[in-house]
């Protein structure tokens, strides 16, 4: 369901520092709509050195929204979530690229996209958990460091103003042939 095995096998391999990007094919059982998909490539990060902290992550996934998206008007947030290898954990959003959030209270103007919330979820994000360190044989009283997971499919979509996942799999060439591809 995820490339999370990829760092572990990381961190049993290799001393620390460890920097490692990981990216591969992942399975859900999320329904299909305009931002889910059951099926969909992602990319995980992970970093393990001296000192790393939430701070780190946070301006780690600032630079690459404003590397990816432009740095005009693309707020982020993160939001307290639980995911077990991680703690503290995150949701890292960033203000919806398709309305900006103008659609938030304005039933004249719904957003199908961010659902009017003004918000679209980039992925899960947080801080090692000192014992998935430990498990690994890396001394959590010296190293720590953070992990993040991505969709591409979905940072495809925010960096093209695609308004529908959907719509990358339905081979429908007046959707394909804008980026130079016929199906």
């Amino acid at each position: 369901t995820h490339t999370s095995p990829v760092q572990i096998r990381s961190m049993l391999d290799r001393e620390p520092p460890i920097y490692v990007v990981c990216p591969g094919r992942a399975y859900r059982t999320d329904e299909p709509d305009a931002t889910h998909a059951p099926a969909f490539h992602q990319v995980e990060c992970l970093v393990v050195d001296e000192g790393i902290t939430m701070a780190d992550l946070k301006g780690t996934l600032d630079h690459m929204v404003r590397a990816l998206f432009g740095s005009e008007g693309m707020r982020t947030r993160l939001r307290p979530h639980y995911f077990p290898f991680t703690e503290p954990s995150a949701e890292m959003d960033m203000a919806c690229y398709v309305c900006r959030g103008e659609s938030v209270g304005n039933p004249d103007r719904p957003c199908r996209t961010c659902s009017s919330e003004g918000w679209i979820e980039l992925g899960g994000c947080g801080v090692v958990n000192p014992r998935v360190l430990t498990a690994c044989g890396i001394d959590p009283d010296r190293y720590s460091g953070f992990a993040f997971g991505f969709g591409i499919e979905r940072m495809l979509m925010f960096r093209n103003n695609v308004r529908d996942l959907r719509d990358m799999t339905e081979a429908d060439v007046r959707f394909t042939q804008p980026f130079g591809m016929e199906v």
